[in-house]
């Protein structure tokens, strides 16, 4: 019992020192790029000794990609359970109803990633800025990429194949967009606000005429 308890103290002591030297790390990313900030300098700040520090990471980039890792997995897990989410509302119905049922499912997963975004907004408001690794941002690029199909897939059609091309690639690139944008005005609009702005501008929905 006594081992165990040890355990999952040194296991908390673990969770928060990393959380610690990763928080000082973005902080310190918010006033200058990586390749300006140093090892001491970031102990320091986090308050840690520079064995701590090396005990987790090999050096300031392993840190950062550690934390681009961590969020990046989030996000494409995310993603992926959107799709899912979407596909499985749209299996369940045929004709009209099946895309609307489609559009609810990916309507709730916008807002939910919104609210994350927001949650974790010290975090991405670096991330996804020139401050930090702009790979971080081509990689989240290349996981919605990866899922191009799927996308379609879950997206009202058009007769015309290049304008399904055109609305796919403005959604995933004025998504991205303007959610750097919110980022950058220190989140001014609610996520709701954001996810509905996506929703409209991205994903144009079949309106009925009022008889």
């Amino acid at each position: 019992m006594k081992t165990m308890a040890k355990a999952l103290t040194e296991s908390r002591r673990t969770r928060y020192t990393r959380t610690v030297i990763e928080d000082s790390l973005i902080d310190l990313l918010r006033e200058k790029p990586l390749n300006a900030i140093t090892v001491s300098e970031l102990c320091a700040k986090a308050d840690v000794n520079r064995s701590t520090f090396y005990a987790h990471y090999d050096d300031l980039t392993d840190l950062l990609g550690t934390i681009e890792n961590e969020t990046f997995s989030w996000l494409s897990a995310t993603f992926d359970d959107m799709l899912e989410q979407a596909e499985r509302q749209g299996a369940r119905h045929d004709g009209p109803e099946r895309q609307k049922a489609i559009d609810a499912g990916l309507d709730n997963a916008i807002v939910q990633i919104c609210r994350y975004i927001a949650q974790n907004r010290r975090h991405l408001q670096v991330l996804l800025s020139p401050r930090a690794d702009v790979d971080f941002q081509r990689r989240l690029v290349g996981l919605i990429y990866a899922r191009y199909d799927r996308i379609v897939a879950t997206s009202p059609s058009s007769p015309s194949a290049l304008e399904n091309v055109m609305r796919t690639q403005f959604a995933i690139h004025g998504s991205l967009g303007l959610i750097q944008y919110w980022l950058e005005t220190d989140l001014q609009a609610t996520p709701e606000d954001i996810a509905r702005t996506i929703i409209t501008m991205s994903m144009p929905r079949e309106t009925t005429a009022d008889a």
